[in-house]
């Protein structure tokens, strides 16, 4: 965790310093480094283990909980919220929105005929703009104590 906070101090004194003041841009940064969890989990349970495209989304969403939490927590919304609570409704809340995810994404995937990468993509940008409010406002709000 030293070597993030090192390198957040060294972006925040440089030129893209105001980059870093943008709880959105701060959201996509730890929202896409889940999805490249989440991608490469998918990726590997569908190519090595011929697993079904649906039941390997949905373990690669696990995978990826823990470390958007983290990040979320402690980078984004550098909340001070203690961590059993707000990752209770953490849990809560993606649990909600990672069945919204395997819907829309079983959906889109049986629908579009899009490969399951991109479906999943799709899926992925419809959801993180309903994860990020509801976040905002009630998993890492100053009024959760």
């Amino acid at each position: 965790m030293n070597y993030i906070n090192r390198t957040i101090d060294w972006v925040g004194q440089s030129r893209y310093a105001w980059l870093l003041k943008s709880e959105v841009f701060r959201y996509l940064i730890a929202g896409g480094t889940a999805f490249v969890v989440l991608m490469i989990v998918l990726i590997f349970l569908v190519e090595v283990f011929a697993m079904n495209e649906v039941l390997a989304a949905a373990i690669g969403l696990l995978c990826a909980t823990p470390v958007n939490y983290s990040l979320q927590k402690r980078f984004v919304f550098r909340s001070q919220a203690p961590v059993g609570k707000s990752f209770v409704i953490y849990c809560v809340v993606t649990a909600a929105t990672m069945m919204l995810n395997v819907e829309l994404f079983y959906l889109i995937l049986k629908y579009s005929g899009l490969h399951y990468t991109v479906s999943q993509f799709i899926t992925t940008a419809i959801i993180v703009v309903l994860n990020y409010i509801v976040n905002r406002h009630l998993t890492f709000s100053h009024a959760v104590k």
